[in-house]
């Protein structure tokens, strides 16, 4: 049995292929002729950048590579051909304008192997040379602008390019002067379709030239590659304007009509303010009383809206005009009967005021009913604060035995909106 194992061809094979890779191992690990190995595509790395960058200038190709030539032992190439650390390093600290610049280089080896260990072949007298482009260096700031390419549901309203905000608020482009002077600015575009919440979100942006249309193949570098942006979709709605009317002078809510220049607006802000508003039904101009109003008065109301609302329709000022439907008269009436409540203790009040002119509307009915006598002006003097002398007070007007306070306009002497009366306080312990 052992014989024919001895005897066996491919047992004889194997053991010859084994001792041949031992001793070829052992020979180039140890004792191995140095051959002439080629690597290609060496990077180089560049020392003195800050220098050309304070200087004004870059290199523009920055990713240029060189081939070397190297001989050493085949244990050296393996170390080499296994090692990312091949490279050579150009120090360009010298350089001061631009233009072609061939410089010498200087190769970097990997740990592990010494400038002893290997040799450089060259078939030309350029060895340790490689050529850069210099140019003239530029890094500016540029302003961001958004475009707004989706669409908003029905009732929501987009903002306009204005309403962007940006973090940051510039780009800083870096690169050859002459590319980076061809960018106007950076375009932030946002899409999507049937928004309705505002937008915050980071997004890529554009580099965008003189002529509005993007810069293709632009060799820049920028400081970020996006930009957080924020963009307004509001709720919009249509809402009513009206002013509430309360009866005076002789005068009914249905007795008047109200016509304005402008029955609605369009306002744009938040939801929850659109649709605070919307369920308050309509917007009030005012609150008039219809003692102050006689036919075809004019009167001008600015439109009150909450800060957190936009309104789109512009018009700011509303124009109403008061047409009374029903037949009713003013007549003037002169009074003395003037009394005074609530007097300070420890005062005496002496009432200057002996009449009042009050002018009176209301039907021709109520005016044939009334005499001075039903017609009675108190003032009330719980408000005052007393000291001696005289005072100007307000006054209501009360009817007795005929129609109703309703029935009053609040008339001139002077567009005042209340009667007044003049009273004069003096100490008790003084008489009066």
């Amino acid at each position: 049995m052992g014989k024919k194992i001895l005897d066996s061809k491919l047992l004889y094979v194997v053991l010859s292929v084994i001792l041949t890779v031992g001793l070829w191992c052992y020979v180039t690990s140890t004792d191995g002729t140095p051959q002439q190995m080629p690597y290609r595509n060496v990077p180089v790395e560049f020392r003195g950048m800050d220098i050309l960058r304070e200087r004004g200038l870059m290199v523009v190709n920055e990713a240029v590579t060189v081939n070397l030539t190297i001989q050493a032992k085949p244990a050296v190439h393996a170390k080499l051909a296994n090692s990312e650390e091949l490279s050579v390093t150009v120090d360009v600290s010298g350089i001061g304008e631009e233009g072609s610049h061939s410089l010498a280089y200087t190769p970097n080896l990997p740990a592990g192997v010494s400038s002893s260990d290997v040799s450089y072949v060259t078939s030309n007298a350029r060895l340790g040379v490689v050529t850069l482009e210099v140019a003239r260096y530029l890094s500016r700031a540029v302003t961001i602008k958004g475009s707004f390419q989706g669409s908003v549901e029905q009732g929501y309203l987009a903002g306009n390019e204005n309403d962007f905000r940006f973090s940051p608020e510039t780009i800083v482009v870096s690169g050859r002067a002459e590319e980076v002077n061809q960018v106007a600015y950076a375009r932030v575009i946002i899409t999507g379709e049937n928004h309705t919440k505002n937008i915050y979100d980071s997004f890529p942006f554009q580099l965008i030239g003189a002529n509005d249309e993007p810069l293709e193949n632009l060799n820049v570098t920028c400081d970020v590659d996006t930009v957080y942006a924020s963009f307004p979709i509001r709720a919009m709605a249509e809402i009513p304007l009206e002013v509430k009317l309360t009866a005076g002078g002789g005068l009914d809510v249905d007795d008047v009509r109200v016509e304005l220049t402008t029955d609605t607006i369009t306002v744009a802000g938040s939801k929850e303010a659109v649709d605070a508003l919307v369920s308050q039904g309509a917007i009030t101009l005012a609150e008039i009383n219809l003692a102050t109003i006689r036919d075809k008065d004019e009167r001008t109301f600015a439109i009150p809206l909450d800060d957190n609302l936009e309104n789109l329709s512009g018009v700011a000022e509303v124009k109403a005009t008061f047409k009374v439907t029903k037949r009713v008269v003013s007549q003037t009436f002169v009074t003395k009967n003037i009394q005074v409540i609530n007097e300070p203790e420890g005062w005496n009040v002496d009432i200057v005021t002996q009449e009042l002119s009050v002018e009176i509307r209301g039907t021709q009915k109520l005016m044939d009913e009334l005499n001075p006598e039903n017609i009675r002006v108190v003032a009330d003097l719980r408000n005052l604060d007393p000291a001696a002398g005289p005072y100007t007070v307000q006054a209501d007007i009360y009817l007795d035995s005929a129609g109703t306070k309703g029935d009053l306009g609040e008339l001139p002497p002077a567009n005042a909106s209340y009667y007044s009366v003049v009273v004069s306080l003096t100490p008790a312990d003084q008489g009066g």
